[in-house]
């Protein structure tokens, strides 16, 4: 029997539940067994399959990679003494995975509108279409759940005892369960004030800063907790308390380990039930009729509020001036203006890149958190040291990201198109594309770290910003030319498996640390760097010529 059959006769345990809450049973088990079906055919965002790989196997290798991080995490709550801090940091992973998982891989899903031609003219209430997306994703983050409850569970049943084990899994439920509630409550006030391109954007964005949040909390945490003697440390209900949903779970196991019947862990022990149980109920009452009529619209083609000519020429302008200024050509203009305009505009594009501009300050701070000084003696010594010569050549990241991201696209059937153009020397827009990365995202991004530098260590670093400035083209530069010459949105994402090699790799690596050594060792000599870069713009200005004269031979597709 596969997991799927398991989940429905599952489903059919509680199907009294369903019918109370006046939902046609039957019509929500054939929606819920074709979502489930999808499932398996479905790409997890956060694990890609390969080609070859069996559609099962991407799933349990999710599973596997949350059952390795949720035993990362028993160490640390089997190691802490204190049953609330334990539990306070064991329910904040639990649900902030399940909201990420149901934001980055579910969003689509829940707002999804395809299914609305087959089910709308059919005779299927409202509540029961809203009832069976609510239940699909509850079965698939259940098993997820799984996954990262398991090991915790083990050493939460060897610390604690098996009473305690039983309260912990019934708090695990009503934990995804406020998850879920508060995702679906906020799709729902952004859907009120918010058209369809709005949300999709609201969403990408967020699925960038959740991604730059669980690198920098992968990287950070451990850094943290190194400060703080978590052992001796007593957590102590404040007014703030009631506010924060894993709290309530944490002060429901203090309660039921030590016996504190007292006011402020029976309000947690309240809120913790009352909260999901209620944010149910309104739900299902109140807010379902809302959702599906906003989900019938974002289905139907509404005319989106076109710009005005003035913001349009403005932009237009903007782009033309910039372009104008560093290109040499059409081709080159053309190659520059789609890519610089892809980069702003692409939502798939922009999650893969953009969390690259978060990482910058991720490893930034983790370069700079040594030894167990505090955070105030780090920051006044920050003038003492030289550490910026890492934010200036961190800020390259996401040159790099994007020059590999950028040749792959699902829509790479439509690159027909530069084989019909009449373009001689493709080199052309290759080297549109390096501009257009460089313009659009690496700059803005270094103005920034260039002003903070400015600001910690004062003018005596303004040579270094500028050679550094000069030093991360020439870098990209090197890299693209030496790298394999695909033509911009060309290569389906599958393609990703076969790209590059390791020599080659090896070799990008030093086309990176030579010139920032060069840097460093130069810094020593003020007089000698700035004379070195009339040297960085003439390399600068051979290399963009051989690179311009790349030829139709040298182009992979």
């Amino acid at each position: 029997m596969n997991i799927e059959k398991i989940l429905l006769k599952f489903l059919d345990l509680t199907q009294g539940l369903y019918r109370a809450a006046g939902v046609n049973y039957e019509q929500l088990r054939a929606i819920v067994s074709v979502k489930l079906m999808m499932d398996n055919r479905r790409q997890v965002m956060s694990f890609k399959k390969k080609e070859n790989q069996e559609s099962g196997n991407a799933f349990a290798m999710t599973l596997l990679i949350y059952s390795i991080f949720g035993g990362l995490v028993a160490i640390l709550v089997y190691n802490i003494s204190s049953v609330m801090v334990s539990m306070i940091f064991l329910f904040s992973y639990i649900m902030v995975m399940i909201a990420m998982t149901l934001i980055t891989d579910f969003s689509s899903i829940l707002l999804d509108t395809s299914d609305n031609t087959i089910i709308l003219p059919r005779p299927v209430n409202g509540r029961t279409l809203f009832i069976a997306r609510l239940t699909h994703i509850m079965l698939y983050l259940g098993q997820l759940t799984l996954g990262l409850s398991l090991i915790p569970s083990i050493a939460v049943t060897i610390k604690f005892g098996g009473v305690f084990l039983v309260v912990f899994l019934i708090l695990i439920v009503f934990a995804v369960f406020t998850a879920l509630l508060i995702t679906n409550a906020t799709y729902l006030l952004i859907m009120q004030f918010a058209s369809e391109e709005k949300l999709k954007n609201v969403i990408n964005y967020f699925q960038i800063i959740m991604a730059v949040a669980i690198m920098g909390g992968y990287q950070l945490l451990p850094r943290i907790m190194g400060r703080f003697e978590l052992d001796d440390y007593v957590f102590e209900i404040e007014w703030w308390s009631y506010l924060i949903p894993p709290i309530w779970m944490g002060g429901v196991l203090e309660l039921v380990h030590y016996e504190l019947f007292d006011t402020p862990h029976l309000i947690l022990a309240a809120l913790c039930m009352i909260v999901p149980l209620g944010g149910l109920y309104i739900t299902n009452q109140y807010l379902t009729p809302i959702f599906n009529k906003k989900l019938s619209a974002l289905g139907s083609a509404t005319e989106q509020p076109a710009k005005t000519k003035q913001e349009k020429e403005q932009n237009s302008n903007l782009l033309e001036g910039i372009s104008l200024r560093v290109t040499t050509n059409s081709f080159e203009r053309a190659a520059f203006e789609l890519v610089y305009k892809i980069l702003g505009r692409d939502r798939k594009i922009k999650l893969k890149i953009y969390p690259a501009v978060g990482y910058i300050l991720v490893f930034g701070l983790v370069f700079m958190i040594r030894g167990k000084d505090d955070f105030s003696t780090l920051w006044n010594n920050l003038p003492n040291t030289e550490y910026y010569f890492v934010l200036i050549y961190l800020t390259f990241m996401i040159s790099q990201v994007a020059l590999h991201e950028i040749p792959y696209t699902d829509d790479f059937k439509a690159s027909w198109f530069y084989s019909s153009a009449p373009v001689d020397r493709p080199g052309e827009i290759l080297s549109g594309m390096v501009k257009a990365i460089f313009v659009k995202l690496f700059l803005p991004i270094y103005t920034v770290i260039a002003a903070l530098i400015l600001f910690v260590w004062g003018t005596s670093a303004l040579d270094d910003i500028l050679f550094g400035l000069f030093n991360n083209f020439l870098i990209l530069l090197i890299i693209a030319t030496i790298g394999k010459r695909i033509l911009p949105l060309t290569m389906a994402p599958s393609a990703k498996n076969q790209a590059g090699n390791f020599l080659r790799g090896i070799l990008m690596l030093l086309c990176m640390a030579l010139p920032g050594g060069l840097h460093y060792l130069l810094s020593k000599w003020p007089l000698i760097l700035m004379g070195m870069i009339p040297v960085q713009l003439g390399a600068i200005y051979l290399i963009l010529r051989s690179y311009k004269a790349t030829k139709w031979s040298s182009i992979q597709f």
